[in-house]
């Protein structure tokens, strides 16, 4: 008999990190709103998108709100105590958090370099070592990281990007063998562009030059990147690891 999934109900915690950037708000939105009812949202610097969110879900921002910078691991550490003193143990990690910036290669400096890779990679390894353990002494977890479509196609302008990106998927793959004999699994979704963001900064002719690329032409929207989310947080989703799944309408 096939599930219905628009009815089912995650009770465990799921923690999103970046939930205060345009895909990570409408992403905590959707599974709010679709059977998750135990959400810890992370946000780095401005939470007033997020909490919004929170307000409209009846969902108290004190209990749900965590804040934290990702790439020191001291405050990582912070941020798991506060919310398993508020929440209990997180069963489920997204890692959505990250950060790009533009230059040509042969221009990027080492600094600039280093903060792409520590906003994107270092985040992910930080974020997925501190929350580990607990999920392995729950034996079930859940990790979903985030990654690009130009990780797979490149771009110009952003091979920093790119590399950390790439880098997510085998990072996914390696914990997918390691967390396998704890029931864990560690997935990875490469998004292409959506409607959210960082996209809406360029101009309406950039916008019509990407969506011509894309077969659908058109940019993704949040219940087709939570979809794939909440399957992997289903029961249903515990043979499903160490995939990278892409979300692009079909662009490569």
């Amino acid at each position: 008999m096939k599930k219905d999934y628009d009815k089912m109900e995650i009770s465990e915690l799921i923690l999103i990190t970046g939930s205060d950037g345009g895909i990570g708000c409408n992403l905590a939105d959707y599974l709010l709103s679709n059977g998750v009812r135990n959400l810890a949202c992370h946000y780095h610097s401005s939470s007033d998108n997020i909490r919004a969110v929170l307000e409209k879900h009846k969902l108290d921002e004190q209990k749900h709100l965590f804040q934290a910078e990702l790439t020191d691991e001291e405050d990582v550490k912070k941020l798991r105590l506060s919310i398993e003193a508020k929440l209990g143990d997180v069963w489920g990690l997204i890692n959505m958090a990250g950060g790009s910036m533009n230059g040509m290669s042969w221009k990027i400096s080492k600094a600039d370099f280093q903060k792409i890779i520590d906003q994107n990679l270092m985040t992910t390894f930080l974020c997925s070592r501190e929350f580990i353990p607990g999920m392995r002494k729950m034996i079930s977890g859940r990790i979903i990281n985030i990654s690009s479509v130009v990780a797979y196609t490149g771009v110009v302008g952003a091979a920093h990007y790119c590399a950390a990106k790439a880098a997510i998927g085998g990072w996914t793959k390696a914990l997918a063998l390691e967390l396998a004999p704890k029931n864990i699994t560690a997935n990875t979704l490469a998004l292409g562009y959506f409607e959210y963001g960082l996209i809406n900064h360029l101009s309406s002719e950039q916008q019509d030059g990407i969506k011509a690329r894309i077969p659908y032409q058109r940019f993704g929207s949040a219940n087709e990147i939570g979809g794939y989310i909440k399957f992997l947080l289903s029961g249903d989703g515990l043979y499903t690891t160490g995939q990278i799944v892409h979300v692009n309408g079909g662009l490569y």
